[in-house]
């Protein structure tokens, strides 16, 4: 992640702990334990969208699409001045993330 300029190392003075989610695939997400930081967080107020909201457009639809964005949150940049909120601290020192990290309250809506 490092090297992939997602995260760069970090002086904040604000540190939530790093847990690897494991994935379908066996695979393992980086995700910050961001509990505290999320009591914190105003809630983004617009609603995403749920299947039901479109069920009227739907139900005459014969084909249908998928999409798997291949490390979407990571297509995010978090602004400067935020990212030293969301670092994280790990067995290899302080980091924080130059993108969207997992966990966030409000990173399903920003997406």
């Amino acid at each position: 992640m490092l090297e992939n300029d997602i995260i760069r190392p970090s002086k904040s003075p604000l540190a939530s702990p790093l847990h690897l989610v494991s994935e379908k695939d066996g695979s393992l997400r980086p995700c910050g334990d961001y509990r505290r930081l999320n009591a914190q967080t105003i809630p983004d107020r617009y609603p995403i969208p749920s299947i039901e909201d479109f069920h009227h457009v739907l139900k005459q639809t014969k084909i249908f699409s998928k999409i798997d964005l291949f490390k979407a949150y990571f297509q995010i940049p978090v602004a400067e001045e935020d990212k030293q909120k969301i670092a994280i601290i790990t067995p290899f020192g302080l980091y924080e993330f130059n993108v969207m990290s997992f966990g966030l309250r409000n990173a399903p809506s920003t997406f």
